[in-house]
């Protein structure tokens, strides 16, 4: 957790003041991607679909991934529905895994799956606009409904063409 060089009650409540403010500003960044998600519709001559749920919540999550000339992620969209959490998560990930190669995908993962399971206080920087998910990891059932739309991008770079499904939930 945070700790406090001074035990100061003034230094305490506005960093509390700056902690609320931000988790408010992070709430209105979900918000936004959950009510007007980018890189949202169909991609026609997609070379991957990977259709996701968690049966959990209802979560769904139909994932089209076009590849670049060396392999890497040339285009990407979703469709589907889902809670605030679900639906965000996929447009900040579709945002940021545009134009990325197959490394930079899986490590961008990598550090997301992080961000959501772990319990560190830095979010790393290159996560950009994703760390706004960082709030998730307190709600351990939520966890999946962000995780969603990364383990479908996951399953299209393995699959490499065609149509896959995934769950959030054992068969």
């Amino acid at each position: 957790m945070f700790r406090f060089a001074q035990h100061d009650n003034h230094e305490r409540s506005a960093f509390l003041f700056m902690s609320t403010e931000i988790e408010e500003l992070y709430q209105e960044v979900i918000l936004d991607h959950s009510r007007r998600p980018r890189n949202f519709g169909e991609l026609p001559d997609a070379a991957v679909l990977v259709h996701g749920d968690n049966p959990a919540c209802g979560d769904e999550i139909h994932l089209a991934v076009k590849f670049d000339a060396n392999g890497g992620l040339g285009d990407i969209k979703f469709s589907g529905r889902g809670c605030a959490i679900s639906q965000a998560s996929a447009s900040l990930m579709t945002i940021k895994l545009k134009g990325k190669s197959r490394a930079e995908v899986m490590e961008m993962l990598r550090a997301f799956h992080d961000l959501v399971t772990a319990d560190t206080s830095e979010a790393p920087k290159a996560l950009g606009d994703l760390r706004v998910m960082q709030g998730v990891r307190k709600f351990p059932q939520r966890v999946k409904c962000a995780m969603l739309a990364w383990r479908a991008v996951q399953q299209a770079f393995e699959q490499g063409s065609g149509e896959a499904t995934i769950s959030t939930e054992p068969a």
